[in-house]
């Protein structure tokens, strides 16, 4: 009898949002796709199995009476034995037949039968929110000057939804508007009178209240911005292995990633 528990790292007693949340780590680590390690058509075969019968409850039921009693030597009786061996075992060849179909597709696709990270209750549908990330490695070429930095560099899709995807796109063309608006403010005949802080002044203002706007239709939508990102469970992990958010060491290292992090707030 295969132990699920193992093969997803977890206790007994996992709850379902931690092995949703496991399988969602696991799956990003060997789906095919994006995996670099070995084997990793099994391991995810064996992973989406684990998580296919764990996830469903009433499956849950009868595997966790099975794992008690045959894994865990717990003194009771199972009832109807041979028929929950058989149901456990139909799902599971049930399960590896789906995997090995999804072990073929992009990860992008295969995500979409997730939930939507930004909207909690609707499926993943639309186009993934792409959130690039990288670790410095070391120093290659040189010390000073005459070296680069060497980074390994991963891109995490976050689950979206056809829904959050529109309202985001929503909010960034009313940031760019504003961020029109407050260029053209800037240069504007009417301005030229005043001083120079009132004349940055008021750009700022109009930038900000296209932030506001955007804030309050994502409220309205009851979507969650991309700003949220930072706190899906994959970007938490792989910041704790000391990642950073960006494409490129420059991000981290330089004055550039001011520049960037203000262009991410504005947009």
């Amino acid at each position: 009898m295969k132990d699920y528990y193992k093969i997803l790292d977890l206790k007994r007693d996992a709850s379902p949002e931690l092995i949703k949340q496991r399988f969602r780590e696991l799956a990003f680590e060997y789906h095919p796709d994006v995996s670099r390690n070995s084997n990793t058509d099994e391991v995810f075969i064996e992973i989406y199995e684990a998580y296919d019968i764990l996830s469903q409850p009433e499956r849950k039921h009868n595997y966790d009476m099975l794992y008690d009693f045959y894994l865990n030597k717990a003194a009771h009786h199972v009832p109807d034995e041979e028929k929950a061996k058989s149901d456990i075992q139909n799902f599971s060849a049930s399960a590896r037949e789906k995997a090995s179909q999804k072990a073929k597709i992009r990860y992008r696709d295969f995500i979409r039968d997730l939930d939507c990270f930004f909207i909690p209750g609707l499926k993943a549908d639309g186009t993934p929110y792409s959130y690039p990330m990288h670790r410095n490695t070391g120093i290659s070429g040189g010390a000073g000057p005459m070296g680069s930095i060497r980074s390994k560099v991963i891109e995490i899709p976050i689950p979206r939804s056809k829904k959050a995807h529109l309202f985001h796109r929503t909010g960034f063309l009313i940031k760019v508007l504003s961020f029109i608006l407050a260029i053209f403010a800037f240069r504007t005949t009417t301005l030229q009178d005043y001083n120079l802080i009132i004349r940055i002044l008021i750009p700022v203002l109009i930038i900000l209240a296209g932030g506001i706007i955007t804030m309050i239709t994502y409220r309205m939508g009851k979507v969650r911005s991309k700003f949220h990102a930072r706190r899906h469970p994959l970007v938490i992990k792989y910041r704790s292995k000391g990642y950073t958010r960006g494409f490129h060491p420059m991000i981290s290292t330089t004055p550039a990633g001011v520049f960037t992090w203000l262009f991410r707030l504005i947009f």
